[in-house]
């Protein structure tokens, strides 16, 4: 049974993938062409993650008198100044804030795992899967405000969206196959082989299959240049993938497994 540590750390590694993925993806699309206004619309939704994730560390003890608390801080108020001071045009100072912000949660996501080298690209590999589906989401709906806006950012996420999709199910494809045992019939591993394989096939199915399945229509749709259609595509990629890395991470931190 998942204790409240163990939710605790589920909850703060979303938070901290959200909150870094949607900043590190911004530059697909240049401000000059979007406007300020998106990346202040990330930079708040950035602020919201961080937020809750330091109210959840916060009512615990001695939770704000921690590094990872204070260098959440140091984000806050990166991310603050950015909606506050961003203009069209990204000026140096924002390029440092969004550094800053980058390096800090990229760290602090890293100490989830206790900075273990493999654990660390794992998850590092979850929070970008999940943010680029979701900065993708954000971007599309984004053509309603500036309708004459290229399709080309959205492409440039669809293919950074395959090429972590490549790596993710290869490196799943490798830990399945050196830990089968964890899968066979009558094992003592894990919750048993029935649960076992029900969070494979909805890791497998929901995080990867039907992921797969979308981005090949998205990409059609963005050939076509039909930005609404293909934005309902990736709102639907957008539950899929929480729902196929919550499964993911799941494994991870309950049973050490890579899928």
């Amino acid at each position: 049974m998942a204790t409240v540590d163990f939710i605790k750390t589920i909850a703060d590694f979303f938070l901290l993938s959200v909150a870094w993925s949607l900043i590190l993806f911004s530059p697909i699309a240049s401000t000059k062409l979007t406007g300020a206004g998106l990346m202040k619309l990330l930079a708040n939704s950035a602020i919201g993650a961080l937020v809750i994730s330091m109210v959840i560390q916060g009512v615990t003890p001695n939770g704000m008198a921690t590094l990872t608390f204070g260098l959440k801080a140091i984000s806050l108020v990166a991310m603050i100044l950015i909606t506050t001071l961003h203009q069209d045009n990204k000026s140096p100072l924002m390029w440092g804030l969004y550094v800053v912000h980058s390096a800090v949660l990229a760290y602090l996501l890293c100490a989830l795992v206790s900075f273990n080298v493999l654990n660390s690209v794992f998850i590092i590999s979850a929070a970008l899967f999940l943010g680029v589906i979701t900065y993708s989401m954000v971007l599309g709906h984004w053509y309603l405000v500036v309708p004459k806006l290229s399709e080309q950012p959205l492409k440039v996420a669809a293919v950074i969206t395959w090429a972590i999709l490549a790596v993710k199910i290869l490196w799943s494809s490798y830990s399945l196959v050196h830990n089968y045992d964890f899968f066979e019939e009558q094992t003592q591993l894990g919750a048993g082989y029935a649960f076992n394989w029900m969070l494979l096939t909805m890791r497998v199915s929901f995080g990867y299959l039907v992921i797969l399945g979308m981005t090949y229509f998205n990409w059609k749709l963005l050939k076509l240049r039909s930005i609404q259609s293909s934005t309902g595509i990736l709102y639907a990629m957008t539950f899929f993938v929480f729902i196929g890395e919550l499964v993911s991470t799941y494994i991870f931190f309950n049973y050490g497994l890579y899928i």
